[in-house]
């Protein structure tokens, strides 16, 4: 009797995860953690990370770090808007890409939601990209309890790290 061929696996859809800035204080390394999904990081991250390098605690080293491994990133490089590559330099472990916020977003939050909150203006890139890749899961990772609470609240995914 001849055999079935086996069934052709469909592709997963990758899903894309917007990091908090405290994943990236928490564990640098965490941009090589996410397997084949993307990983994408608000300016305001950017911002708040250059926030918290200065000092000896383990969050400043952790903030340069960061900040470090980024800059090689870009280094290597060279179209920002297509993703960095993540393959080789978390030594093949994962396979997805690095998308750095390049545009201004406006905010689209519920009424009453101050917008000069940078917690809020992570949550308006969610948002965003929720609008812009309607097919693709977008994730919000973060430490903080109640930035996870409040995305919940606004019907958007979030995970703790």
């Amino acid at each position: 009797m001849p055999r079935k061929p086996a069934a052709t696996k469909k592709p997963a859809v990758t899903k894309i995860f917007v990091l908090d800035t405290n994943v990236l204080m928490h564990d640098p390394s965490s941009l090589f953690r996410f397997e084949e999904h993307d990983i994408f990081l608000p300016i305001m991250t950017l911002e708040e990370l250059d926030n918290h390098k200065k000092g000896m605690s383990e969050i400043a080293r952790n903030a340069r770090q960061t900040s470090r491994m980024l800059d090689e990133l870009l280094a290597k490089n060279g179209d920002i808007d297509e993703g960095i590559e993540l393959y080789a330099p978390s030594s093949k472990q994962a396979s997805g890409r690095l998308f750095l916020q390049t545009e201004a977003i406006s905010a689209d939050l519920p009424q009453g939601l101050p917008t000069s909150k940078v917690d809020n203006q992570i949550l308006s890139v969610v948002i965003h990209l929720q609008k812009k890749f309607p097919k693709r899961p977008v994730i919000l990772v973060s430490k903080d309890i109640n930035m996870r609470i409040k995305s919940r609240a606004l019907n958007l995914l979030a995970e703790d790290y």
